[in-house]
């Protein structure tokens, strides 16, 4: 009699047998590149007439729930600003300040910083400074191994440091930090975020009458929700002086694939609809709801590092690392998955993005470390939009080709999509439609990873204004066209890694979002959140780009023509497009910004006396 043991490993085997059957390589193979586009400037231009530093100012956090490290008592942030002979800054005419959206760090306003300074300077219109602040979280992270990576321009110092105990200027890697390891981010929430951008330009930018006249605010993606918020946030908490008040301290709002509009706003219809008892109900319920979370992220009964499925500090460390190799080596052939001993939550990760059906998902075969990539292939197949399923980490890059790309159902099958409205309700979290896979890693299940190198069609090479679409090589299967590629994928592999700071965000913290949903509700004073002049939001002029695949387009409350629509760009787009090319496509960013910026900084202050 078999035993259940043995009977189950005879039914894993018959699976495994099966599905390794339903391995059919081929499929439609993609047409050869196009030429390039010509460079209007180089990256190089840009590097010599720009240059980017890391600057901090000291500022110390609370002690109230345990002792933070020495680091987080400083706020970070990146100056992009003219190179000058003597290295002594020019006084610019306009100050750009920015702050990161949901789960990224200062690093991907690299791209946008340095190009809005260059194409300010380059075209006459004014000199510019873009600033990019941190989060105090961000200083949590042990960039250790990725600094020495970058510096060495071996990605195995990172894999030694993170992996295998490798000590670097002394410093070993003690692990991604967990809940019960950092009780103090429980006081790094909203009032923290405030305060930092105040205390950066009003130290950097004493006089009120130049911030008001010079200095811009804005961000991406959630920091437009963040940067209203600043504009209604009273600083010593006395409405009635008013001069500590956001709006009174910048000149303008900038939203990046998102508005400038706080929760309140967008909440008003529904909320000015209720009965006033219904109303004061409801404010008491979420005062208690909200009370109670902020109890349990004191005490660790509540996470206080953000938890997101499938998504990890590993996870987000590892696409970092891959910009590295697409950045230096593009077109040798990756081995970055064979190398990295990567975890079971990575695994996970790796084989929900790159699952054909859910039948290859269960079984994964073959995986990805069968299929030959380039290096820039390898970053591509992950983060460009007709690979990644997740929309807001989605960019606009090009194309696989040098071997078959078919069609791809997973997470969701993208028949789903001739479902009415389903595609347009879940377009902000995930793609349904427009997803493929590289379908070639060997002849057969018996010879895998014996299959072509796929290699990488940058944006500029998919098509031109005579031939839009790029197509397999019979000219029946569209993958993509012009209009919805626009960012350099090196620019991209550059973004991810380069420089002092990093792309994301590793310890998101839950209490920024406890009080972000709470803080346009009456009680939110009685816990130092200060959104007392929110009807001073729409003082100051603003403008707003929204991305037509990003994660806003559905969002309530968009009037026609009230933004700037940004044909064929995703969420990450309205930061990386590029700008260097405009003889394919102009950007549809950083010259109406500019025009914008310094149309209202020469003007007359702008705010009541």
């Amino acid at each position: 009699m078999r035993t259940p043991r043995c009977s189950g490993a005879i039914l894993i085997l018959v699976l495994i047998l099966f599905f390794t059957g339903c391995y059919q390589p081929g499929g439609p193979v993609p047409e050869n590149p196009h030429p390039p586009f010509p460079r209007a400037w180089t990256p190089e231009d840009v590097d010599q007439a720009v240059i980017m530093e890391e600057e901090v100012i000291y500022s110390p956090v609370s002690r109230e729930n345990g002792t933070p490290p020495p680091e987080c008592d400083y706020i970070h942030y990146l100056r992009f600003r003219l190179r000058t002979p003597d290295g002594v800054p020019v006084d610019p005419d306009a100050i750009l300040v920015l702050t990161p959206g949901f789960l990224c760090g200062a690093n991907v306003f690299e791209y946008l910083g340095r190009q809005m300074v260059y194409m300010a300077d380059a075209s006459g219109i004014g000199k510019l400074e873009v600033w990019a602040l941190e989060r105090r979280p961000n200083t949590l992270e042990d960039l250790t191994g990725l600094n020495a990576a970058e510096t060495t321009k071996d990605i195995n110092a990172a894999i030694n440091y993170y992996y295998r105990g490798a000590v670097i200027d002394g410093r070993k890697f003690s692990g991604f930090l967990k809940d019960q390891q950092v009780p103090f981010l429980s006081e790094f929430g909203l009032k923290q975020v405030m305060e930092d951008i105040y205390k950066v330009i009003t130290i950097k930018v004493p006089d009120p009458e130049t911030r008001r006249r010079k200095v811009f605010l804005g961000g991406h993606s959630l920091a437009g929700f963040i940067t209203a918020i600043f504009a209604g946030w009273d600083f010593d908490g006395d409405p009635a002086t008013t001069d500590d008040a956001g709006y009174r301290n910048c000149a303008g709002f900038v939203g990046l694939d998102t508005v400038i509009s706080s929760t309140s706003e967008l909440l008003e219809p529904i909320l000015s609809m209720l009965p006033e008892w219904l109303y004061n109900a409801l404010s008491c319920i979420m005062e208690n709801s909200y009370r109670s979370l902020l109890e349990g992220i004191r005490a660790g009964t509540a996470p206080r590092i953000l938890p997101l499925p499938a998504i990890t500090q590993e996870g987000l460390m590892l696409l970092e690392l891959m910009g590295m190799p697409a950045n230096w080596e593009p077109d040798s052939e990756s081995s970055f998955f064979k190398e990295v001993p990567y975890s079971q939550d990575v695994d996970f990760l790796i084989k929900l993005l790159h699952s054909r059906n859910l039948d290859h998902f269960l079984v994964h075969i073959p995986s990805i470390k069968d299929f030959r990539y380039t290096n820039e292939a390898l970053l591509g197949a992950i983060l460009d939009d007709n690979f990644m399923p997740i929309t807001i980490i989605q960019n606009s890059v090009g194309f696989l080709h040098g071997g078959a790309v078919v069609k791809k159902d997973f997470p969701l099958p993208s028949d789903l999509a001739n479902i009415p409205g389903l595609s347009e309700l879940l377009g902000s979290l995930i793609s349904i439609k427009g997803l493929f896979i590289a379908n070639d890693a060997g002849p057969s299940y018996y010879q895998l990873g014996k299959g072509p190198l796929y290699k990488w069609a940058n944006f500029d090479e998919v098509g031109d204004a005579s031939d839009p679409d790029y197509k397999d090589k019979t000219g029946s299967v569209i993958y993509t066209n012009v209009v919805e590629e626009v960012t350099d994928i090196q620019d991209l592999a550059r973004t991810l890694y380069y420089g002092p700071s990093n792309f994301f965000e590793w310890y998101f913290t839950m209490r920024l979002v406890v009080d972000m949903l709470a803080v346009s509700f009456p009680f939110a004073p009685r816990y130092g959140l200060n959104f007392l002049h929110k009807d001073h939001v729409k003082d100051l002029p603003k403008i707003e780009f929204i991305a037509e695949k990003g994660a806003f387009t559905t969002l309530p409350g968009l009037e026609p023509g009230s933004y700037v629509l940004c044909k064929g760009y995703n969420h990450v787009d309205v930061l990386t497009a590029a700008a260097d090319r405009p003889s394919r496509r102009p950007s549809e960013v950083f010259p109406p910004l500019l025009d914008f910026i310094f149309d209202h900084c020469f003007e007359p202050s702008v705010h009541e006396p």
